[in-house]
């Protein structure tokens, strides 16, 4: 016997099942459309390029007795540079720290200077001293460079030279050291030397 409703329960649910299906669809579409707008807020972590500094100085340091009243000068001179001094105290290779005027104006008990460098270049470097102003009793001064290194691959300082000069006149430039790196930042051998070279004003 033909039931008419048969036909009536099967339309309902024909409608039913894509009524839930369009409003799934939409739902989805929905979300997709909510993250598509949100992605350029979102804080996604990309690998940067890091530019690193030169790594490694050359350290140069002038010592005098702290007991005499002299005005020293440490005077450097780094591969492809210029002089660097109390007069000029940067360059593009060294820097001067410190320039120590000896007891005039120090609250410190060291006669001391020092020049380092930004990184190491390989080349010829330099380290000369100058008596710029004796004291009053114009006795001969003990005067010692020391020239260090700070290498990418240590995490101290070593010291490679170390020499020691005497200074009486007034004015008076004496080169102390000059020698050269190579570049896997060791000392060439042979190329230590005090072959006379003035870097005042240089």
């Amino acid at each position: 016997m033909f039931n008419p409703f048969n036909n009536i329960n099967i339309y309902d649910e024909d409608q039913s099942n894509t009524v839930f299906r369009d409003v799934t669809l939409l739902a989805l579409s929905g979300f997709v459309a909510i993250v598509l707008l949100l992605l350029p807020w979102l804080n996604l972590k990309t690998k940067k390029e890091i530019i690193k500094e030169p790594v490694g100085s050359v350290i140069i340091e002038l010592f005098w007795p702290n007991d005499i009243d002299a005005d020293l000068d440490l005077w450097v001179k780094g591969p492809n540079d210029g002089p660097v001094g109390y007069s000029k105290p940067s360059g593009i290779v060294f820097n001067l720290l410190r320039d120590d005027r000896g007891l005039t104006g120090d609250y410190t008990p060291l006669n001391y200077e020092i020049s380092f460098t930004r990184g190491i270049t390989p080349g010829e470097y330099q380290a000369n001293i100058h008596l710029f102003k004796h004291d009053k009793n114009k006795s001969k001064i003990q005067a010692t460079i020391a020239a260090s290194l700070v290498t990418p691959d240590r995490d101290y300082r070593k010291q490679i030279l170390e020499k020691t000069v005497l200074l009486s006149k007034e004015g008076n430039e004496k080169t102390v050291l000059r020698f050269k790196l190579d570049n896997n930042f060791k000392l060439i051998s042979g190329s230590v030397n005090s072959l006379r070279k003035s870097l005042i004003g240089g």
